[in-house]
């Protein structure tokens, strides 16, 4: 008996999703997407959309948290990980306790803190062989 296989092409070309589901909205924390929010600060209007940057960035790092923790009880070299990470949760929590209340000023000057913490503790882009 011979098998006939039909091979099928989608109707629509895939768009990076799984399964036709949307590609999920790709967020990096890193210094330009702090120093973006903090330039959204500037304009009365953008409030929402800066509380919104900061609850992303603040859901990221503690998810991050979260498993460093777990991972720092059997693995001790991430206990300054962690401890890092615990930093820019805290810096990200009093940022988005500064804007909830209004505080742009306040707001502005912990982004800025948290833009110049992450350039002083971030990898180099690539190694830099002689």
């Amino acid at each position: 008996m011979v098998r006939k296989t039909v091979n099928k092409t989608p109707d629509t070309p895939p768009t990076g999703g799984c399964q036709g589901l949307p590609a999920p909205e790709v967020f990096i924390v890193n210094r330009e997407s702090v120093l973006a929010a903090r330039r959204k600060l500037e304009d009365p209007n953008r409030l929402a959309e800066v509380i919104k940057d900061v609850k992303k960035m603040l859901e990221i790092k503690d998810v991050l948290l979260w498993r460093s923790d777990g991972l720092a009880t059997c693995c001790g070299s991430l206990a300054s990980l962690t401890s890092c990470l615990a930093c820019e949760v805290d810096l990200l929590q009093r940022t988005l306790a500064a804007l909830e209340a209004g505080d742009r000023d306040r707001a502005a000057s912990l982004l800025d803190e948290y833009a110049h913490l992450l350039e002083v503790n971030r990898e180099p882009p690539e190694p830099q062989y002689r």
